[in-house]
């Protein structure tokens, strides 16, 4: 029995195993595996190509993202350089009182921040568009009143224009340009921008007055030579 079996299997390999057709199937399960094996070898290739793509790309974009959150700090930097200048108010607006601008603003800007004009207000002698100055006093009349030469509430009426450009402006005349008053040497010019230094801007053309040596004939001297509008 033994025998017998080991001939019949002996048949059975030599008729299964060596055949043309075991041979060929051989030889594509090999070809087979190969392929198989490349197409992953090509998958896992590409997969790492692109992790290292995106991870550069991360790394080139970084520094627009940190370059556009620095504006803001920029834009803040140069809001908090602008000139902040202080105005009194007084007359007749709804909220009297001492007011910070910035030095682009106008009687206009002024008048909204106290309030308004009260209804006694006289709006035909307001100069809305004139430019404001630091440590300046503005005075809104009421309809009928008048406001003496000498007053230091005269800034807010349609006087404050400039009618004469030929003037010497007290309050922003450099030292050459006040020494184009007659009467007026350089020690007194010096002497008229200290005193805008330490009492700000002047409120009237009698206030040269304050300063020593210049006495009321020469204030009426030069009252036709210089003004106190507003630059």
């Amino acid at each position: 029995m033994s025998e017998e079996w080991k001939n019949k299997r002996k048949r059975f390999y030599t008729s299964n195993f060596s055949s043309p057709k075991f041979v060929i199937g051989g030889i594509f399960g090999i070809i087979g595996v190969i392929i198989l094996g490349g197409m992953m070898v090509h998958f896992f290739s590409q997969s790492s190509k692109k992790d290292q793509l995106f991870l550069t790309n991360q790394s080139i974009e970084a520094p627009e993202k940190n370059s556009s959150e620095t504006k803001p700090i920029d834009e803040t930097v140069s809001t908090s350089t602008r000139s902040v200048i202080y105005v009194d108010v007084k007359g007749a607006v709804k909220r009297p009182g001492m007011y910070a601008f910035v030095a682009e603003d106008r009687v206009f800007d002024v008048i909204q921040k106290a309030g308004g004009l009260t209804e006694s207000a006289d709006e035909k002698q307001i100069n809305f568009a004139a430019k404001i100055t630091d440590q300046q006093m503005l005075y809104v009349p009421e309809v009928g009143e008048e406001i003496p030469e000498s007053s230091n509430a005269s800034l807010a009426t349609v006087d404050s224009v400039d009618t004469n450009p030929d003037r010497v402006h007290l309050n922003t005349a450099d030292l050459s340009q006040l020494q184009q008053i007659p009467g007026i040497g350089e020690k007194k010019a010096r002497e008229i921008i200290q005193y805008r230094q330490d009492n700000g801007s002047f409120k009237s053309i009698d206030e040269l007055q304050e300063i020593d040596g210049i006495g009321q004939k020469t204030v009426e001297k030069i009252k036709n030579f210089v003004t106190i509008t507003i630059e």
